[in-house]
């Protein structure tokens, strides 16, 4: 762009040298060409970036040239023609025109340019959202005036239809069952007035009168909604299941223990070496497996917990966790630490964080095989240096890109098998690598719903250092406070 603004503007000069002229009547009929050829070089000068299969300046010079050159042409047509018809000669004066044309061609070719390269990116952008859609697992549909007007492969396949014409125009409400019609009645359109967006639990109906449970997210749009619908039976029917083993593991397991006890008890009276031989670890097992029972309800209530969390400054969520420690387990030296200012939206965490740290210090403690301490206080780490030492610590952690929250629960315990700590970060269990309870599950679950990171350190002795690290914004973060130790 910027060679042809220059040749136009070379072209100008070569007018005004060639036609001469006052001064005044040249500046009237170049203003418009030196205008249009500047306007050019500016163009050709600044930085374009181009859109994404589409070469931007190469696409509007040629059209700012080819508009040029026709206009141009039609202008020497116009004007021979017209000399033909009056008989006149006009060869004289084809320059001010023809160069008046061109540079109107010029200008008009780069609107034109412009233009195309727009729609061409509109273009593309918009074909691209429609093959994402189509290509989406889920069913997505946009509803205007409460009928479907447009809904991908997937949303027709959930209602047993081949292809989307079967919706199309038909009303949104009529897919679900009386009682999620009323539902969206009561419940969907108020929301979406209020906050634009909904999400819930509704019944869908296909076209076969076979019903099917959805997880559907509402988001208003300016003239409509979108809908996005995911069929959600096998995490229903997975969900009934645990339930139902988890009462058999509750009530009926349980009931059987006692019964297996009491029978224990009598052998027991009846025969010392018995009790001694073979009743005490009868009871030792039934012990543990009542309380990995008990551990599997703490799991279940902190993790149904979560969506009603409270938030916690972290200074105070460690301060009740260290309290906890040291009233359950008085023989453990139980050390504190607060490397963080202690107020701000910087230092508050979801308070579910409490169960995963309590979880980590009972583990630290119970499995500590260290001696106690003598005097059986276990008060601070120099009464306890021979007994089981746990020591809980926040801090925040800067980055070049980043901020966190660190929690740290470091123990002089015999440690964690590494078998455990992969089978907790990868995130599954195997006949040949698995944990040996729900401690540490129950820990992996609770950060991972939080939206922070789980690992594991050896410190320089023995013992292990498990770190719990969650984001926090940037602009949030506070200069750190001196110190704080108990």
């Amino acid at each position: 762009m910027t060679l042809v603004g220059l040749g136009l503007l070379g072209i100008v000069g070569a007018y005004a040298l060639t036609v001469g002229g006052p001064y005044d009547l040249l500046a009237l009929e170049l203003a418009l060409p030196t205008v249009i050829g500047g306007g050019h070089v500016w163009y050709g000068l600044r930085s374009h970036d181009d859109v994404e299969g589409v070469d931007r300046a190469s696409i509007v010079t040629i059209c700012s040239c080819l508009c040029g050159i026709v206009f141009a042409f039609f202008c020497l047509c116009s004007i021979y023609l017209f000399s033909l018809r009056m008989g006149i000669d006009v060869t004289g004066g084809l320059m001010q025109p023809v160069l008046i044309s061109l540079s109107v061609g010029l200008g008009l070719g780069i609107v034109l340019g412009h233009v195309y390269v727009e729609f061409a990116q509109h273009y593309r952008e918009n074909k691209r959202l429609s093959r994402a859609i189509d290509a989406s697992m889920d069913g997505i549909a946009v509803v205007v005036d409460g009928r479907h007007v447009y809904i991908n492969d997937a949303y027709a396949a959930l209602y047993g239809l081949q292809d989307e014409s079967a919706l199309a125009e038909r009303p949104w409400h009529t897919v679900y069952t009386s009682e999620s019609q009323r539902r969206v009645e009561r419940e969907v359109v108020p929301a979406l007035s209020d906050r634009s967006y909904w999400r819930g639990m509704l019944t869908g109906k296909r076209t076969d009168g076979t019903t099917f449970p959805q997880d559907v997210t509402v988001s208003t749009l300016e003239d409509g909604y979108v809908v996005v619908v995911r069929d959600v039976t096998d995490q229903r029917d997975r969900e009934q299941r645990i339930q139902v083993l988890n009462r058999v593991l509750r009530h009926n397991l349980r009931n059987t223990f006692t019964v297996i006890r009491g029978h224990a008890n009598l052998i027991a009276d009846r025969s010392p070496e018995l009790e001694r031989r073979h009743v005490r670890p009868i009871r030792e097992e039934i012990d543990d497996l009542l309380t990995t029972a008990d551990k599997a309800r703490s799991v279940e209530r902190a993790l149904d917990r979560h969506g009603n969390a409270d938030v916690i400054e972290a200074a105070e969520a460690v301060r009740r966790v260290a309290d906890r420690a040291r009233a359950s387990y008085p023989d453990a030296a139980i050390v504190s630490r607060i490397e963080i200012a202690e107020r701000g939206s910087a230092t508050t965490i979801n308070d579910v964080v409490i169960d995963a740290l309590t979880e980590l210090v009972d583990n630290a403690i119970e499995h500590n095989t260290t001696g106690r301490s003598a005097d059986g206080r276990g008060a601070t780490s120099d009464r306890a240096a021979d007994g089981p030492t746990v020591e809980i610590t926040v801090r925040t952690v800067e980055s070049d890109d980043s901020s966190r929250l660190e929690f740290t629960v470091t123990d002089n315990g015999p440690g964690i098998p590494a078998t455990e700590r992969r089978t907790i970060l990868g995130g599954r269990e195997t006949p040949l690598e698995h944990g040996s309870g729900l401690g540490l599950w129950l820990v992996n679950w609770i950060v991972n719903t939080t939206g922070g990171e789980l690992s594991f350190a050896d410190p320089l002795k023995n013992g292990t250092t498990v770190r719990l690290s969650f984001p926090i914004a940037r602009d949030a973060t506070t200069d750190p406070s001196p110190m704080q130790r108990r």
